[in-house]
């Protein structure tokens, strides 16, 4: 009972914190301050490079389902990164491609999809923007694939959950950026990407892709907690050490 107190005293005081920081700093400084990851640049960098050119993004949300299972976590990472990349697409002459694996991760990206073109005022534009193409691996690749070079897309941002299927999505793609979080995948994007989110840089999406002001709060208390924890085991060494 007084384990289970504590736990809850101490996910209380991170989301304290994370409000706290949320309500009074900025946007803007709360972004500006985030390490700079090459990933997410180079997903700026094709952004701007396809708008330019009159391309299309493709962006691979993965085979994840959202009710159990450890993919859950990446797949509302590569959801909260949706509407953010949707909204900065659209600015371009094409909507994006979107391609999802997973029937309940279909419905939250459709229905987000929707959201954002209806913000934008785009909605004609938007009609059968998200795809299930595939809910194996095989299929999911072939259907990643064919929407690669159909749609003649100028870059391809995959998140979410992806095995070593994805080196055939990846071999299509003008330009691939992405992370996952199945040790295939990443060592496959790490060797055939043009750049790879590793580990828990891939969760970090939401909050480099300026989703919502409490994804980079969250990065920010973490950052404290790691050295709060830090200056624990330093000062417990110290004491250690001293002490007689």
């Amino acid at each position: 009972m007084i384990q289970a107190l504590f736990a809850f005293l101490v996910l209380l005081g991170i989301a304290s914190l994370m409000g706290l920081l949320t309500l009074l700093m900025q946007p803007e400084r709360l972004y500006q301050r985030l390490r700079p990851l090459m990933a997410f640049r180079r997903l700026h960098q094709g952004l701007a490079l396809a708008m330019e050119e009159g391309q299309r993004l493709q962006y691979t949300v993965g085979r994840g389902p959202l009710t159990g299972g450890s993919s859950t976590a990446s797949s509302l990472v590569a959801l909260a990164a949706l509407r953010p990349i949707v909204r900065t697409a659209l600015r371009g002459d094409k909507p994006p491609a979107i391609t999802v694996g997973e029937p309940s991760t279909y419905v939250l990206a459709d229905s987000t999809t929707r959201t954002a073109c209806y913000e934008h005022r785009a909605e004609d534009r938007c009609q059968g923007t998200v795809r299930l193409v595939g809910m194996d691996e095989s299929t999911y690749a072939a259907g990643a694939v064919v929407m690669a070079h159909g749609g003649r897309s100028a870059l391809t941002l995959g998140l979410g959950h992806m095995g070593g299927e994805i080196a055939l999505a990846v071999d299509a793609s003008q330009r691939f950026v992405g992370g996952t979080d199945h040790l295939t995948g990443q060592a496959v994007l790490f060797a055939l990407g043009d750049e790879a989110l590793l580990g828990e840089e891939a969760l970090a999406a939401g909050a480099y892709t300026q989703a919502h002001p409490m994804h980079a709060a969250s990065l920010w208390v973490q950052d404290i907690l790691r050295w709060l924890l830090i200056l624990v085991l330093l000062g417990g060494g110290l004491l250690y050490t001293f002490l007689p």
